[in-house]
């Protein structure tokens, strides 16, 4: 469900590129990133990024072009980002929301990363690489510290086909490889990201192991009045509840 200035921008958009249904704003923007080039795309995007600056306050819709502009705002921040592979220490897991697919640590200017579940025990994470930084690495500082440590970043390694690391685009090949290393997240991390997940939390939650869901609830009560990472400080008395008296049940001496 959209909002009021949401939906005017998207319906700015589909009159713009003669969209009937809104559902096929976002087949159109897939088409659009999959055929055009990457340069094309960066283009656009920058295009798109000044609007907004001079117009941000008024309306970010401004721009009008071949894909909707929140979306290839989005597509064009993730340039800044390298991908790891986190994986959860022994005994722990990652939980599901029903909001938490991208979920991100940071302010909507800056996200420091965005979290992508694939399992209880990976996640795929977006580091923004102009605000973390790697050994030997300059980077512009946020205006907050992240959360998680320096030690849980690794860039992949690079496999090019043509010879050393290129200094041109067009020197690069599609059959270069990157090769990831999974990252193994001490079980307080785990809990810092369920914990990100737990205050964007719509609706729902999915959790596989009632030990690590309930320690998750109760990490999340000692940081939720932490005003720069969260917003809503729910309570999950019910939850914490049911888990206690399952626990109790299915461990009875």
């Amino acid at each position: 469900e959209f909002s009021f200035m949401t939906l005017m921008s998207i319906k700015r958009h589909m009159d713009n590129n003669n969209i009937k249904k809104v559902q096929d704003v976002w087949f159109s923007n897939i088409k659009w990133l999959i055929e055009t080039p990457s340069s094309d795309i960066l283009h656009e995007y920058w295009k798109a990024e000044t609007m907004e600056a001079k117009h941000y306050c008024k309306n970010t819709a401004k721009y009008l072009g071949p894909i909707y502009v929140r979306d290839l705002l989005d597509f064009g921040r993730i340039v800044d980002h390298y991908m790891c592979v986190w994986q959860a220490a022994e005994g722990s897991e990652f939980i599901l929301s029903d909001n938490c697919f991208g979920a991100f640590e940071g302010g909507n200017d800056e996200p420091l990363h965005n979290f992508f579940i694939v399992s209880p025990r990976y996640a795929i994470v977006l580091v923004n690489r102009l605000h973390i930084r790697l050994p030997g690495i300059t980077v512009h500082m946020p205006s907050r510290t992240s959360w998680f440590s320096d030690k849980l970043h690794l860039y992949p390694q690079a496999v090019y086909v043509k010879g050393p690391p290129p200094l041109a685009t067009s020197d690069l090949s599609p059959d270069d490889v990157f090769k990831y290393k999974r990252i193994v997240i001490p079980k307080e991390d785990v809990y810092k990201v369920n914990s990100i997940f737990l205050d964007c939390r719509d609706i729902s939650v999915t959790y596989k192991s009632t030990v690590c869901m309930l320690k998750s609830l109760r990490f999340y009560d000692k940081v939720k009045s932490d005003k720069v990472l969260f917003t809503y400080e729910h309570a999950y008395a019910i939850l914490k509840r049911k888990l206690f008296n399952d626990l109790n049940r299915t461990h009875i001496s």
